[in-house]
């Protein structure tokens, strides 16, 4: 579990990190007094590739961008933080792996299961 900081207007960031087919992935999140922004990245080349964005009335939209498949992770991150109650909700998400087998795919979504899991219990928990 990595470091936190708080500011004065009562915003928190922290990262989570996982190592996973020797490369990082890493989810920087501002939890605001108002909202909660994510970023998360990794790979072989981060990026972004998909953003979803949940509004304050709990209506999500994705967007991704041709050739990419971050938007299954960007709107698993964004409608699971906001079915919490945390509104709005941003999450950009950008990871890449060149050639993955199925079953890497599938540590990729577990591996980033695992750290929307941690996140959400660290928001929750105001730390």
């Amino acid at each position: 579990m990595d470091g936190i900081t708080r500011d004065r207007n009562g915003i928190r960031k922290f990262q989570i990190s996982r190592s996973l087919m020797q490369e990082e992935l890493a989810a920087e999140l501002l939890v605001l007094p108002m909202g909660v922004e994510v970023c998360l990245y990794g790979g072989s080349l981060p990026h972004i590739g998909a953003v979803s964005i949940v509004d304050p009335d709990g209506n999500m939209t994705t967007t991704q961008f041709p050739g990419h498949r971050d938007g299954v992770v960007s709107a698993g991150w964004a409608k699971t933080i906001a079915d919490e109650g945390f509104l709005p909700v941003s999450a950009v998400v950008g990871i890449h792996y060149d050639n993955l087998t199925k079953e890497e795919i599938e540590a990729v979504v577990a591996a980033t299961d695992e750290m929307l899991k941690e996140a959400l219990e660290r928001i929750k928990a105001g730390v």
